[in-house]
């Protein structure tokens, strides 16, 4: 029986897990939806409510807890799915709620019953009133309590994803999926640019999406995806998982320098740094991260080296000339002189200073800031709000996952955190729906990433591997301890 468990566990040990149970039904909803809204950037607006009709019919047919796999796979496109101010994304989060809370009979019974957490809830509502506030300076008023309402719905949603889970396995499983789910998403939807849209993608100077879509924007989302990527390669458990990652990982390397975003590359060296120094110090890890190590400066140096004269070569070269050599020796490309301008205008301004104003009062001008841009827009007051309304829903997401089970806290974990401010720091606002999914995944991967299992280092103590989880391991060791003694006691039977 031994030997034919021990069979079992070699055979699933060779699967890929970042596969398994994949709904290939979802990705090709995807696949053609993405197609509709590229042809609706070249052709007409029409084929933008072909997509978003597509996107919406699986809804029917979905049990509502494989929603969040739709909506991660359309984060990054969003921009295309928008009619009327509204996204797929939020019909997503809206008809989830009503089946959820309204027609799923598991929310009325006593035993199971799970409301909305008070703390997010009350954070979010009264930043939705703060934001009535624009009534003050004569415009925008419903425009900010409307994106605000968004915003709520998709924190609630995020945090209802993890409370949600019934067990520590349905959380570690799902965790691992909506990562899945979010890359493979922002892959068909750069492929299906290049393939309908060339002129903004491999044709243009630099990639983006479509025109207007904004290429530092995309080179965000593809770091935010290699984060993902490289933190799985420290988890993997056999060349298969490796080789489908590393696979992953270099189309995702090429667009990064595509866009020629320096605040990508920035958060790409963050990445590769971190996984490379606290990934190492994992003994079960090390080999992988010196194949991905080695891996990376062989690709990136052959590609620098042998492929002189192609667009590849010229897009790696044109991102570090961007560093080495900036555009009239501004490595900010005028963003210093943008937050110079915001700070003046919001200092000298009490009104501003203290409840925030419209884009028009600093000149029309996005700061490209996320920090300055939530201070200008909501003021001192607002900024606060904010605060508490993030600081809810980490906690919130925090204590659900932590009543599943209780795992290691490994300083790796706190790379998606890390690269989300960072990068920040050049990008937009917190409360846009990419980089407020970015803080729930932070705060997932902190309590997730440092799971123990039977090697220590997995994302759950109980696998699908069939593995013995630790616990288990220790409790047969008590057992065969103590049948030892008995035996020396009592003697042989």
């Amino acid at each position: 029986m031994q030997r034919a468990l021990k069979k079992q566990t070699t055979e699933k040990k060779k699967s890929i897990r970042y596969l398994d149970g994949l709904n290939l039904w979802i990705l090709a909803a995807v696949f053609v939806a993405n197609i509709f809204f590229q042809l609706s950037e070249v052709s007409a607006e029409f084929f933008m409510y072909v997509g978003t009709l597509i996107m919406i019919v699986p809804l029917f047919f979905l049990d509502k807890d494989d929603y969040i796999y739709v909506f991660v796979s359309l984060i990054s496109v969003i921009r295309f799915s928008t009619i009327f101010d509204i996204s797929v994304i939020n019909i997503i989060t809206i008809v989830y709620f009503v089946r959820a809370y309204v027609f799923d009979n598991e929310y009325k019974t006593e035993k199971d019953k799970r409301r909305m957490p008070r703390s997010t809830v009350a954070a979010c509502v009264v930043f939705i009133l703060y934001s009535l506030q624009y009534i003050l300076n004569g415009n925008q008023a419903m425009r900010m309590s409307f994106i605000a309402i968004k915003l709520m719905l998709f924190l609630l949603y995020m945090v209802d994803v993890f409370r949600s889970c019934k067990d520590e396995k349905t959380g570690s499983k799902r965790f691992m999926n909506i990562q899945v789910y979010y890359v493979l998403g922002v892959l068909i939807a750069v492929f299906t640019s290049i393939l309908i849209n060339p002129a903004y993608s491999l044709d243009a100077t630099r990639m983006s999406l479509a025109e207007g879509a904004g290429t530092n924007q995309l080179g965000i989302t593809l770091a935010f995806c290699l984060v993902f990527v490289t933190m799985g390669m420290t988890k993997v458990t056999n060349y298969k998982e490796w080789i489908c990652l590393a696979g992953v990982a270099l189309p995702l390397l090429y667009y990064c320098f595509a866009t020629q975003s320096r605040t990508s590359l920035i958060g790409m060296i963050i990445t590769f740094a971190a996984v490379l120094t606290m990934g190492y110090a994992q003994p079960r890890a090390r080999k992988w991260i010196t194949f991905m190590g080695i891996g990376s400066v062989a690709v990136l140096g052959g590609l620098i080296l042998f492929t002189e004269g192609s667009q590849l070569h010229e897009n790696i070269m044109r991102t570090i000339e961007r560093f080495t050599d900036p555009r009239g020796n501004d490595i900010s490309n005028g963003r210093f002189d943008l937050w110079v301008h915001y700070l003046e205008v919001f200092t000298k301004d009490a009104k501003l200073f203290f409840l925030g104003g419209p884009l028009d009062s600093y000149g029309g001008i996005q700061a490209h800031n996320m920090f300055l841009e939530i201070f200008a827009l909501y003021g001192v007051i607002g900024a606060g709000i904010v605060a508490w309304m993030y600081t809810a829903v980490f906690i919130d997401i925090k204590n659900a996952i932590v009543s599943l089970r209780k795992g290691k806290f490994r300083l790796l974990g706190l790379l998606p955190m890390v690269v989300l401010f960072v990068t920040g720091i050049a990008s937009h606002t917190l409360l846009n729906t990419e980089p407020s999914f970015f803080f729930c995944m932070g705060v997932a991967m902190l309590y997730f990433y440092g799971e123990n299992d039977s090697d220590e280092n997995t994302l759950a103590d109980n696998d699908d591997s069939g593995s013995e989880s630790l616990a288990e391991r220790k409790g047969y060791k008590n057992f065969r301890r103590l049948g030892n003694s008995n035996s020396k006691k009592f003697g042989r039977v």
